[in-house]
């Protein structure tokens, strides 16, 4: 499930960056655990300002819908079809966070009010007859539309942004690396959150539109430091070809790699790093590898 924050001021993921980078005759020698998740912090600033970034994300993102979908693309809406209280967690508890919606009726008008659009949705309800379909009840397309019309539409895209930290690490001979937008692992704590999300359901058209912004933080001190804000488009249409489908529209870092922002960031996870390690008895994973060659590695290879 995915985490909603309060939405950022207007336009706050187009900012500049905020931390410009620091004199390095000012700046502290870091000690090799804190050396080592500066480099991994700025490895990955680094890959995300590249300009192949966002399109390999979108081949990724195109992999993901079309082997969700498989061979059949009635995978998706089939989904949908079996799962009614979708329906319910979309009226009952998504219309009630902080999330825009616009219903476009089929002769084009627009509704932005909450209320209208549940009672909309509330009166088709009830006229509605059940039909079957094989071992299965038929489910017509503003039916489907609506069960999808909340943030389940997003999580086959967050499975497909989603890598291992290990990519910022020397290699590791023969070993698989997954390349993502959002890095798992022990080091970083990395995480992720939808700020802001307008989901259109477009009864004209037989579709429903999300355009999330998504917020990739690590912890420093007592907050979250954001990295990155990214924009993701995802569609949904039931009955045809590619039904569901993703595009990265921008991926927009905030520092700079040599930015003291991430000096301090890689100061604070270091130590908390090790105050989990004194507890558990463990070996430091950010030092382990220390006595290696640095390098500079990208997210992609």
């Amino acid at each position: 499930m995915l985490h909603l924050l309060q939405p950022p001021a207007p336009a706050s993921f187009m900012v500049q960056p905020s931390s410009s980078p620091a004199p390095a005759a000012k700046a502290t020698l870091l000690n090799p655990s804190q050396r080592q998740i500066h480099q991994m912090l700025a490895t990955y600033i680094a890959t995300i300002r590249r300009d192949d970034f966002v399109p390999r994300l979108n081949k990724l993102l195109q992999s993901r819908a079309s082997s969700s979908a498989g061979s059949a693309t009635a995978d998706i809406q089939a989904y949908y079809a079996d799962r009614p209280e979708l329906r319910n967690y979309t009226l009952g508890v998504e219309l009630d966070r902080d999330l825009d919606y616009t219903l476009v009726l089929k002769d084009g008008r627009s509704i932005t009010d909450k209320l209208a659009i549940r009672s909309h949705f509330s009166a088709g309800k009830n006229n509605e007859k059940p039909a079957k379909k094989g071992n299965r009840t038929a489910v017509n397309t503003e039916e489907l539309l609506i069960r999808a019309a909340n943030q389940s539409l997003l999580a086959d895209a967050f499975i497909a942004l989603t890598g291992s930290e290990e990519v910022l690490q020397p290699p590791i001979q023969n070993k698989e690396r997954k390349p993502g937008l959002i890095l798992s692992g022990p080091i970083l704590s990395m995480g992720s959150v939808v700020e802001k999300c307008h989901f259109t359901i477009d009864l004209k058209r037989g579709m429903v539109e999300a355009i999330c912004v998504l917020a990739i933080s690590v912890p420093d001190e007592n907050r979250r430091l954001v990295l990155a804000r990214a924009i993701l488009i995802a569609n949904f249409r039931p009955g045809k070809k590619g039904q569901l489908q993703y595009a990265m529209q921008l991926v927009k870092a905030h520092h700079f790699p040599a930015s003291r922002t991430l000096r301090d960031a890689a100061i604070s996870l270091a130590k908390d790093q090790e105050s989990l390690l004194l507890q558990s008895g463990h070996e430091n994973p950010a030092t382990k590898n220390d006595a290696r060659p640095q390098r500079s590695f990208s997210l992609f290879r």
